[in-house]
């Protein structure tokens, strides 16, 4: 009997320790079970339309445009970057050699007026060019010495002409008193007029001489002459090659001047266009640095040369730039109309996304509901795109927020836990 009782214990006993073994076992999975399954089980295919609630279309402030027709001409675009215009571009180069002096050097960017000056150099001769100044100082030392001797010969000759005239001035008094007490011949006194005349031009041309060998004093060959290095062009420094106390060579470019109130875009158009490019053709610029704004210019060039490699040739294009936006080198985005206007369909480029690629848009179906759409791409006119094929004319697609209905076609449980757009 006690064995029995025993044994019933020992069964109740094992029983319950199965029963807590089997209880933990459905709390595990329980928590763990049902999160695997999940994770495991594929993503849902998409059916490409998507629900998104109003509170979560205001939360990512979503916004919509219609799609509408215009009249535009077909578009060529291209890449191109800004360049000087030849003749408002001049590089500085001085035809003389020496030291760029201090304090005389412009900085890049500084404003300069035609004929200020940049520059002044303090020449330095070659080797050459200093035999040819020795050379030359010697033979003025050879001329002054021939000066000097002819200045004491000329002195010499006015002190002899000065005591000619004196003699010949009193000889002349002293006849003309003979001659009014009747005791000289009138002919006498002629000729003695006639000798203190002579005696008296005879010194003034020797004066004279003197005077002229005053001023003729030959001067020396220096090398320490200086040379002033002025703007050719007024415009913008764009360019500084040499610094203070640097020696310059003849010929050497210093400096780079640019006037910017009018820059040329060279941009390649392919082969296929060249075409329909109208020679009287308005072209509009973007750049990275003012993307919102647009720069226009016209056509003033095709070249006849078509590269072998890229099948391209060089168009150029004037474009105004009174405001100085558009500096040397800067990327320029080029559209150009190329043909008649045509009918098109036009949204904003930034409905436009990327999708394993291929481009869509989302089109609004009802206050909730959007619909991705595969579409075809046209010509870019500004901040908008033109729809080959995908929607139609009044449908509205989704501009700001698209990038979210994108997440929530993907991932729906995720919907809302991103926001890209503001």
């Amino acid at each position: 009997m006690k064995n029995s009782k025993t044994s019933n214990l020992l069964w109740t006993a094992m029983l319950l320790v199965f029963i807590g073994l089997a209880a933990a076992a459905l709390f595990v999975w329980r928590k763990t079970g049902p999160a695997e399954e999940e994770a495991a089980a594929p993503a849902a295919a998409s059916t490409g339309r998507v629900t998104f609630l109003m509170e979560q279309q205001w939360l990512i402030k979503l916004k919509l445009a219609k799609a509408e027709e215009a009249t535009r001409a077909p578009q060529i675009q291209s890449t191109g970057r800004v360049v000087p215009v030849p003749s408002k571009r001049a590089i500085v180069a001085p035809p003389v050699g020496g030291i760029l002096q201090s304090g005389t050097m412009p900085r890049i960017g500084q404003q300069v007026a035609q004929g200020q000056l940049l520059a002044t150099l303090v020449q330095t001769p070659t080797a050459g060019e200093v035999a040819q100044i020795q050379a030359a100082n010697n033979q003025v030392q050879i001329e002054n010495t021939r000066i000097e001797a002819e200045r004491r010969r000329l002195a010499q000759n006015e002190i002899e002409a000065r005591a000619r005239l004196e003699e010949a001035t009193h000889d002349l008094g002293r006849s003309q008193r003979l001659y009014e007490k009747k005791a000289y011949s009138a002919k006498a006194l002629e000729s003695d007029e006639l000798a203190q005349k002579v005696a008296a031009s005879q010194l003034e041309a020797i004066r004279e001489q003197i005077r002229a060998l005053q001023t003729l004093t030959p001067p020396r060959a220096t090398s320490g002459s200086t040379y002033e290095v002025r703007a050719p062009i007024a415009g913008t420094i764009v360019n500084v090659s040499k610094a203070t106390g640097e020696q310059v060579a003849p010929g050497d470019a210093i400096i780079e001047i640019v006037a910017l109130d009018t820059v040329w875009v060279e941009a390649p158009v392919f082969e296929k266009d060249l075409g329909r490019l109208a020679r009287q053709g308005r072209a509009t610029f973007t750049t990275a640095a003012y993307p919102d704004q647009e720069f226009h210019g016209r056509l003033i060039n095709i070249s006849k040369v078509v590269d072998e490699q890229s099948r391209t040739a060089k168009a150029i294009f004037e474009v105004p730039n009174g405001s100085e936006q558009l500096s040397i080198g800067m990327q320029a985005n080029l559209r150009l109309d190329a043909g008649s206007e045509v009918q098109v369909l036009l949204i904003p480029r930034e409905a436009v996304l990327d999708n394993e690629g291929k481009k869509i848009v989302y089109v609004l179906l009802s206050g909730e509901e959007f619909e991705r759409r595969d579409v075809v791409l046209g010509d870019e006119y500004g901040g908008q795109v033109a729809i080959l094929s995908g929607i139609k004319a009044g449908e509205r697609v989704v501009t700001q927020g698209a990038y979210q209905l994108k997440l929530q076609e993907l991932r729906p449980a995720n919907a809302g836990a991103h926001t890209h757009e503001v």
